[in-house]
């Protein structure tokens, strides 16, 4: 006995097959495009440098992106009075910097007070490459330190 109902068989080409396949070749081959710009290795900024250093009286907690000949170098300061533990408020703060063994006067930088209590900003500025030592001058009405640091080299 016929079938009453003959199942319909969709027919399919050659043709058709290789459609889909360069459909979905295409799709694998431009995925990766649609992602946002990436940034080169090379062109990576370079790591933030820390440093912790005391006196008797205070500790300076600082950050600072590596020195660069004629580039700035932003200082990120954190003064903590140790007599208390407090932070060291609304104080002026002045970073000098001299070539490492040489005299003279050096280049004297003062820092901004940041919007959080203890912390000041600096932007440092060496002329040539080289090692320099750092003086910071820290001044308000409790404390008046000075601390003079080496080892900053500048490449």
């Amino acid at each position: 006995m016929p079938d009453p109902l003959p199942t319909a068989r969709p027919k399919t080409t050659t043709g058709g097959r290789r459609w889909i396949l360069a459909l979905a070749a295409a799709a694998l081959l431009l995925a990766p495009a649609c992602r946002g710009p990436r940034s080169p290795e090379s062109a990576a900024e370079p790591e933030t440098l820390s440093r912790t250093e005391f006196t008797d009286r205070i500790e300076n907690f600082f950050e600072h992106d590596p020195l660069a000949p004629g580039k700035p170098s932003r200082f990120l300061i954190h003064l903590t009075d140790l007599s208390d533990g407090s932070p060291v408020e609304k104080a002026e703060v002045a970073l000098t910097t001299r070539p490492f063994g040489g005299g003279g006067t050096g280049t004297v930088t003062k820092a901004k007070v940041s919007r959080v209590t203890g912390i000041y900003v600096a932007e440092v500025t060496v002329p040539t490459r080289g090692s320099y030592t750092i003086e910071f001058h820290v001044k308000n009405s409790k404390v008046d330190e000075r601390m003079t640091l080496a080892d900053f080299a500048a490449q």
